[in-house]
């Protein structure tokens, strides 16, 4: 091959690299905006099963849109892609419901510090299942990113008592998070992403319509929907941005850049939830939370700086 042949090759491989890192953190912005929106809207009295049904279901419709607009509906005939769907049962569903139960029997901080975890997990598993290996030096500054996470959420996650529920709950939405994270990164070597994230969102959206039949319907119990147009709309935007866009992104990162790096911007999530609470909830923040924000930050330029490299 010439050099004009090697410099072209190794300008797209970086161009691939870069396009990877946006996508991985633009992926956790969105989850980041969707945690903040999820806690308005939870906060606000509204189910986490009418929420889930609301917020998976428009982020199911926005991708059909998505791809009625760019003539790709004829991907949702993809073979194998029905049977690939079914992981939407691990996440966003199981996730999200063992993620959100957790919350209620611990805090929103301690299931956020168990969350951060879902790098060290995919590192651990990315090797046997992807044939994925970590660098020392990537390994270090993924190290030094989750001790930044741990600072961002700070004592909060400790405060008043542990219930043991909150912890097997937390450590399950962990588990489904880090299941989905390999599995449907193996995925799309073979699925288009589009189609498999629209039908792993509908496949959420049944599952949590089902828990929500049974509670409302059958025990009788209060649908608990959103109380007027700001809860509406935040809901509808939490599905678009917080439930549809987040999973694409992250999927396209993974096809892209190792699996295990896309993970790692993850603990961006905690960060811009952060930031979303002080600006839209009126949270207060310390400056330990701030300093650990700056670790994160600075962490990962880094570690984008060695993929890009690399």
């Amino acid at each position: 091959m010439s050099n004009a042949g090697r410099t072209a090759g190794a300008a797209r491989g970086t161009s691939r690299r870069t396009v990877g890192i946006l996508a991985a953190i633009g992926a956790s912005l969105a989850w980041g905006f969707g945690s903040t929106t999820s806690d308005y809207a939870l906060s606000a009295g509204i189910g986490n099963d009418t929420f889930l049904v609301v917020e998976l279901g428009i982020g199911f419709l926005a991708l059909v849109l998505i791809a009625a607009v760019r003539g790709e509906l004829a991907a949702f005939r993809f073979p194998g892609l029905l049977r690939a769907s079914r992981t939407g049962l691990i996440e966003p569903w199981g996730a999200y419901t063992l993620g959100n139960i957790g919350i209620i029997f611990s805090s929103g901080a301690f299931v956020a510090l168990v969350s951060s975890l879902n790098p060290v997990l995919i590192g651990l598993l990315a090797a046997p299942y992807l044939g994925e290996k970590v660098s020392r030096p990537a390994a270090i500054l993924m190290a030094v990113s989750i001790g930044g996470v741990a600072l961002v959420v700070g004592g909060a996650g400790f405060d008043g008592t542990l219930h043991p529920f909150g912890i097997i709950f937390a450590l399950c939405g962990l588990v489904c998070a880090a299941t989905y994270g390999l599995m449907s990164s193996k995925l799309v070597r073979t699925v288009p992403v589009l189609p498999l994230v629209a039908l792993q969102l509908l496949v959420a959206t049944v599952a949590s319509a089902i828990v929500w039949f049974i509670r409302v319907v059958i025990l009788s119990g209060d649908p608990q929907l959103p109380a007027n147009d700001i809860q509406w709309a935040v809901t509808i935007a939490t599905g678009i941005f917080g439930g549809a866009a987040p999973f694409i992104l992250y999927l396209e990162a993974t096809r892209r850049i190792p699996t295990t790096t896309v993970s790692q911007f993850g603990t961006l999530v905690p960060v811009v939830a952060l930031i979303g609470g002080v600006v839209f909830l009126n949270d207060v923040t310390t400056p330990i939370q701030l300093l650990g924000t700056a670790i994160v930050v600075v962490s990962l330029s880094l570690l984008a700086r060695y993929t890009r490299a690399h």
